[in-house]
């Protein structure tokens, strides 16, 4: 359902990224990339995926449909892998399409209940179904691939754990000397918006710690969030690339909410070599041994612990670079790839 590309959505570029890996190791791949016929891609599709618009017919039958099935439309799609092949579902939209077929994965992101109460709402039916998706493809699926294992824990199910892939760049931003903060998201996700809310709440404390101090925000959607004239916050709307924010700023800040999944935002920081300050729920699913080129810290500390981080240009550079290589290590293309294929010689004795 995503289009995989490297300057793509999240997922997108995950998707991207592990298929490259899985390529580049020698095995062959066929993707299928699907959209609903009113939508269209959101970027180049690659060689090795097949784009095909899918129409869902009349939304009453659908959601008939859904009673029974729920996220299962794509079945009807009639879409068949080569004999014998691993039939990868790469989000649970998609698992509908490779259920029938024997070595059949679902991988999972994130859990959609666990977001819900990361930011106090209320289930709406739409995540109901969502949530019955999950419970449903998590036991039906002959393997089940999760980002993390905090995700594992809440499908609770048998399913293996793998580490998100990231397409790393050749080469880290150059580090800023500048005391500058910066967060990059999508703000149409809620969970985005509540750690921007606590971000601002405490920026006044920062910059007291920091003078000059500079908060840089930035991302699709922004004119969502109503921000309006704040000293020292500086606000830099959609760019083209992410690499041309992260080379604007010395630290990510992301006071992240209690929500499920890896943080692509993180890891795309330190891919870059630039530190970031989050919480332990901004760090899961990043797979390290010891120090990763995160500062964790809660909401009473978060503040002291940016602002001396902002002080500490020499601090900083040493972060970016063990980020980087933890990124490197342990998420890029191959490295995902390589953890993709010990599972499926596990589970499939492939």
């Amino acid at each position: 359902m995503r289009t995989p590309h490297p300057q793509g959505t999240a997922a997108g570029r995950d998707l991207w990224a592990w298929c490259e890996g899985v390529r580049a190791l020698g095995h062959e791949l066929d993707a299928w990339c699907w959209f609903r016929s009113t939508s269209s891609p959101e970027g180049p599709i690659p060689e090795w995926c097949r784009y095909e618009p899918f129409d869902i017919g009349a939304k009453w039958r659908s959601h008939i449909r859904s009673i029974l099935r729920p996220r299962s439309d794509v079945a009807r799609a009639g879409w068949e892998p080569a004999g014998g092949a691993i039939a990868v579902a790469d989000h649970y939209w998609s698992f509908a399409a490779v259920a029938p077929f024997p070595r059949s994965v679902a991988t999972f992101h994130f859990h959609r209940l666990t977001d819900l109460q990361a930011i106090g709402r209320r289930p709406a039916p739409t995540d109901i179904q969502t949530a019955r998706a999950e419970r449903q493809i998590a036991r039906r699926a002959s393997l089940v691939l999760a980002y993390s294992d905090e995700l594992r824990r809440r499908l609770k199910t048998n399913a293996r754990v793998v580490p998100i892939a990231y397409p790393v760049p050749e080469e880290p931003v150059r580090p800023v000397e500048e005391p500058i903060a910066g967060l990059l998201a999508d703000w149409s996700w809620p969970p985005n918006r509540r750690a921007l809310e606590a971000l601002l709440s405490i920026w006044p404390s920062v910059a007291e710690l920091v003078p000059g101090a500079r908060l840089l925000l930035g991302g699709r959607n922004l004119d969502l969030m109503s921000i309006g004239r704040i000293q020292g916050v500086d606000l830099l709307g959609s760019v083209a690339a992410s690499e041309e924010f992260l080379s604007q700023v010395a630290v990510v800040a992301f006071p992240c909410p209690p929500s499920s999944g890896p943080k692509v935002k993180v890891i795309e920081a330190l891919a870059h070599g630039v530190p970031v300050v989050t919480t332990l729920a901004g760090t899961e699913g990043i797979v390290h041994q010891d120090e990763c080129g995160v500062q964790v810290a809660e909401s009473p500390n978060f503040a002291r612990t940016l602002g001396e981080l902002l002080r500490s240009p020499e601090r900083r550079v040493r972060l970016g670079r063990v980020g980087r290589h933890t990124i490197e290590t342990n998420h890029s293309a191959q490295a995902s790839a390589r953890a993709r294929l010990e599972a499926f010689a596990s589970a499939f004795g492939v």
